[in-house]
């Protein structure tokens, strides 16, 4: 702890002291009788298990760190402090599975401190900040194993550490108590100078649980590589289409698996957009219109004498506001109606979308650029949802009914003002994702118009499909060896070999379980992998002491308590 830091905390007693032993879950003193007070911390329990299983990405633990910083660092700016710089600091230690951010940003009192874990409970009054449901938190406390977390305001510090959260939620037996807060030493040198700011310490791999459980796994050991991650798949990566950047100070310092730290810092905390890939030659697509309007004659007399910058492209992109997608004569005025018009212009829609000359050139990205794991196509062909300055879940598939392979090509962002998606960032509403899929659609339509001023996709590619093929086996070989998986069952033997590396692994999985017979009584109407839901599907128990739960002989069983035959509505 700094000279600084004692100093302040001697002027200031800190109430860190008050907080040794203090549960964030424990019910409020006025609710009197302890049945009460039992039923409302297992309402607790069982929404916390809720918001876990609905965090299932490998950056979910980077999108609610950065989020909650970038918030902290937004609110303190408002204030208008004079010579306030807004800073953050990120530490990842990949050989150790240390995630660390810290902000100078607002800070939180002791009370803030002490209920900010709780599930729904949100400090955040402004509502065009990131995130304000009171979740994320939850996630990072009772999600993983240890959580250290420190917060300054008003010059006088707070710090706690919260084990054993994640082991505490998902223990059905009651063996594991839940976890206290331990009272710590303050002790965050960044915010030593600082009147107010956050610091967060998560260590992960602790439980089967968590993700990710190896840091290693995508590839990227340095700072370099670790700021391009995060700016494309966490809200490092700002979506800031039509309105001025949030831009604070980032510094990134990572500690590889062979212990080699690298450092890098930048003043730009923004979306990794395709079109700003180093070695591409680029152009907008209302700077191709321009070229080609300043040139009188037929479209082929245009096309003849239009400048060589415009020819041969690697990639066309733009971007369309608002105001722009709702003109009666725009490119999107005959695909979408009215009640989309009025979801456009109630969530202040933009869209940017990039067309690539070739699919292949994401794989050149990942491998050659980015050099992360080869095979991984870290940015990809697809619609990428986001909401309030920032990305939110995985791609999906471009509708197309036509030139289907155009979909592998463009690269389209669709950002909602209070897209309210659901808690793990990954679904939003039905006629939200209607309307992103229809404005994806008459992107890429759009720039097919314009097929003639983009570089042919004739090149060799660098590798042949067999290589390709070999090297994405041999790399799924080298998981499996390391992460093997094996179960019989009945006769029966387990199809996937190798831990889920990915959501559909674990919808395999499921499916694989339930053919089993070790998950009984479902049954399936459907399934997806681009509408909402995954699968359709219900519940139908019948009396069978087989399906029974019984804690050493059927652990996967029904409770008891079930009143059966027994079927749900579907789910």
């Amino acid at each position: 702890m700094s000279r600084l830091t004692q100093s302040r905390n001697k002027a200031q007693p800190s109430p860190t002291s008050s907080l040794d032993g203090f549960d964030p879950l424990a019910a409020d003193s006025a609710e009197r009788t302890d049945t009460l007070t039992r039923v409302v911390e297992e309402s607790n329990r069982r929404i916390i298990l809720n918001i876990l299983k609905s965090y299932t990405g490998y950056f979910d633990i980077f999108s609610e760190l950065l989020q909650n910083a970038l918030d902290a660092l937004q609110s303190r700016q408002r204030l208008q402090e004079p010579g306030y710089k807004p800073s953050l600091w990120i530490t990842i230690d990949v050989s150790s599975g240390l995630v660390r951010v810290i902000d100078n940003g607002i800070g939180m009192d002791d009370d803030e401190f002490r209920y900010c874990l709780r599930p729904n409970v949100s400090f955040k009054r402004q509502a065009d900040l990131r995130g304000h449901k009171g979740v994320g938190a939850t996630f990072l406390a009772y999600g993983f194993s240890f959580i250290k977390l420190q917060s300054k305001k008003n010059g006088s510090g707070i710090a706690v550490i919260l084990r054993q959260g994640r082991q505490w939620a998902e223990d059905m037996s009651n063996t594991v108590p839940r976890p206290k807060f331990q009272a710590v030493d303050f002790a965050a040198p960044e915010l030593a100078s600082e009147r107010s700011g956050t610091a967060v310490d998560i260590m992960l791999g602790a439980s089967p649980g968590e993700r990710p459980r190896n840091l290693g796994w995508i590839g990227a050991q340095t700072a370099e590589q670790w700021l391009n991650l995060l700016r494309i798949k966490s809200p490092l990566g700002g979506v800031y289409l039509t309105t001025s950047a949030f831009q604070p100070t980032v510094h990134l310092n990572v500690k590889s698996a062979e212990g080699i730290v690298t450092e890098v810092g930048t003043g730009r905390a923004e979306y990794y957009y395709p079109h700003e890939i180093p070695g591409l030659k680029v152009q907008s697509l209302t700077d191709v219109r321009r070229g080609l309007s300043a040139i009188q004659g037929d479209a082929a007399t245009q096309f003849t004498k239009l400048g060589s910058e415009y020819k041969r492209l690697d990639c066309l992109y733009e971007v369309w506001t608002k105001d722009q997608i709702l003109q009666e004569d725009s490119y999107f005025a005959t695909a979408i109606d009215e009640e989309e018009k009025l979801l456009i212009e109630r969530h202040n829609v933009t869209v940017y979308a990039a067309f690539l000359r070739s699919a292949k050139l994401w794989g050149e990205f990942n491998d050659s650029v980015l050099k992360l794991r080869r095979g991984q196509r870290i940015m990809h062909g697809g619609i990428q949802l986001a909401s309030d300055f920032m990305v939110q879940g995985e791609l999906s598939i471009i509708p197309l009914t036509s030139t289907i392979g155009y979909q592998a090509n463009s690269h389209v962002i669709v950002h909602f003002t209070d897209g309210n998606p659901d808690m793990g960032r990954k679904t939003f509403q039905p006629e939200l994702k209607d309307l992103a899929d229809a404005l994806a659609v008459r992107c890429v339509n759009t720039m097919k118009r314009f097929l003639q001023h983009m570089k042919p996709d004739t090149g060799a590619q660098t590798l042949t499909p067999d290589r390709e093929l070999y090297d994405w086996k041999r790399t799924q070989e080298q998981y499996r060896d390391k992460n093997a998986l094996a179960l019989s069952f009945n006769n029966h033997k387990l199809a996937l070999i190798s831990m889920p590396q990915q959501e559909q692994d674990v919808v395999a999985l499921f499916h694989e379980l339930i053919g089993m017979q070790l998950l009984k009584g479902f049954n399936f109407f459907a399934t997806s992998q681009s509408d909402r839901y995954d699968s359709l599907l219900f519940m139908d128990y019948q009396v069978d002491d087989e399906i029974l739960f019984d804690s050493d002989t059927n652990r996967l069983g029904v409770n008891r308590s079930h009143a059966l035959p027994y079927t749900t509505a579907p789910i």
